[in-house]
């Protein structure tokens, strides 16, 4: 017997899987507003950031191992950000702006950025003057504790200092220009 909760939870499936788009009879399109969706999910914030557990990831059409495997990723730590939730499901979206489905225990709160620019210089201090501690090149991911001012405070085994929040994927528009004090005592 399908009850209105059994209904309305595979539309809301539906919706997440089709990215909100489907066809009203009489052909006219119509989009279903972008929210964000959480059916059942962790009860963290979406849209938040997330990197990947392990060196192989599988990212799926929908949310279930009967889906087809669209992407596979092969990087520890590799940023994404998740844009909806389907139970233990997340969807996530890569920094090319690939989307699909991942078991969320292979994924794990802990925050590191892509660095996106051709080179990213890593300073002392929040400011272009610093003094230079270190350089990145594109594809290199490092460890996320803050950020501040338009600027970010990252850590790698070889360097740790500041670089432009503009420089790097893996951070929401809202963080990039402030932290919560505990969270900067924190460190």
């Amino acid at each position: 017997m399908i009850t209105r909760y059994s209904m309305l939870r595979l539309l809301a499936l539906f919706l997440l899987v089709t990215g909100g788009f489907f066809i009203l009879p009489g052909n006219a399109p119509a989009i279903a507003q972008e929210a964000r969706l959480v059916v059942q999910g962790s009860g963290l914030p979406v849209p938040r950031f997330v990197t990947t557990k392990s060196a192989k990831v599988n990212m799926r059409l929908g949310p279930g191992r009967e889906y087809p495997v669209a992407w596979v990723y092969k990087k520890k730590h590799f940023p994404l950000k998740v844009v909806a939730e389907f139970d233990v499901w997340r969807k996530v979206e890569d920094p090319d702006g690939s989307t699909g489905w991942i078991h969320s225990p292979l994924l794990t709160l802990q925050r590191f950025v892509l660095v996106t620019e051709a080179v990213a210089e890593i300073r002392a201090e929040p400011e272009a003057e610093a003094a230079l501690t270190g350089v990145a090149e594109r594809g290199v991911l490092l460890e996320l504790l803050y950020c501040e001012k338009g600027w970010c405070r990252l850590s790698h085994e070889k360097a740790r200092g500041w670089v432009p929040a503009s420089h790097v994927w893996g951070i929401l528009e809202s963080e990039a220009d402030s932290v919560p004090e505990a969270d900067r005592k924190a460190r």
